[in-house]
């Protein structure tokens, strides 16, 4: 089965309906390596889907994302970024707030931290695509300019 076919299945199991930009945009997604932006994913769609625009993109994204799709990372001052749900491989996010650099961070390693949180504070937090920013080893590194 192909990459789309095995896709547009299942955002019609999730009940959404199967269009031209849900599966070209997802697909998009699915065959970039990294976080991408709307602005990557638009570069990449438009190839297939000429009239495409970047509101439609916005739109589409948003609309997987409500499907359990697609993951979206924020990182204050930087473009939403996105990538494929992969149930298989859960992750998080440390995120650098000064050069923008993203890495994962296994599920597990997340997931303690949770508990602890949620046994204090009675909140859930969703462990399997969380984001934390701070500084990367080079940013921290750097003198502080005053």
């Amino acid at each position: 089965m192909s990459c789309g076919t095995r896709l547009a299945e299942q955002l019609r199991e999730r009940g959404y309906r199967v269009t031209a930009q849900r599966t070209i945009i997802l697909e998009t997604i699915a065959h970039m390596e990294d976080h991408i932006s709307a602005q990557q994913v638009y570069e990449g769609a438009r190839e297939r889907l000429p009239g495409l625009n970047l509101a439609t993109v916005y739109r589409t994204v948003e609309s997987l994302q409500g499907a359990g799709m697609i993951n979206m990372l924020s990182a204050g001052g930087e473009p939403m970024r996105f990538s494929l749900c992969d149930p298989e491989h859960p992750h998080s996010h440390l995120v650098c707030r000064e050069c923008g650099s993203i890495f994962e961070v296994e599920t597990e390693e997340i997931e303690a931290f949770a508990r602890r949180v949620e046994k204090e504070t009675s909140f859930r937090i969703d462990s399997e695509h969380l984001t934390l920013e701070g500084l990367c080893q080079t940013c921290k590194q750097k003198p502080a300019v005053s």
